[in-house]
């Protein structure tokens, strides 16, 4: 059982990306086409449990992994599902108190184009 043997490559590949286990594996496998889908699922779900990657489940019931250096917010197409990633600091009035220190956060914004 391999269950770190991956590790270094899936942290690469999740660089600010967000991506399921299914789209981990098939880009692991191109790179080591030996390995098992379970392995890579094994080291994802370690890695999100040591916050190397963060896990994120939006409303479709999907699971997307990703590897990010800065807080964002999730914007998501309802229609396409993309994501798109807003800097909070980008946000306009977005102030905490000087005492108050954030570790984590996941706030999630669904979306559509809005038709004229």
């Amino acid at each position: 059982m391999k269950t770190k043997f991956y590790t270094k490559d899936i942290i690469e590949i999740c660089d600010n990306k967000h991506l399921t286990v299914d789209e981990i594996f098939e880009l692991i496998s191109k790179k080591y086409p030996l390995a098992w889908k379970s392995s890579i699922y094994r080291n994802v779900e370690e890695l999100s449990l040591s916050w190397e990657l963060k896990k994120v489940v939006w409303a479709s019931k999907k699971t997307y992994f990703e590897k990010s250096k800065h807080p964002h917010i999730h914007l998501i197409d309802e229609e396409t599902w993309k994501i798109i990633d807003i800097d909070i600091d980008k946000i306009p009035n977005f102030s905490l108190p000087n005492w108050f220190e954030i570790n984590d956060f996941d706030i999630k914004f669904y979306w559509k184009f809005k038709k004229n």
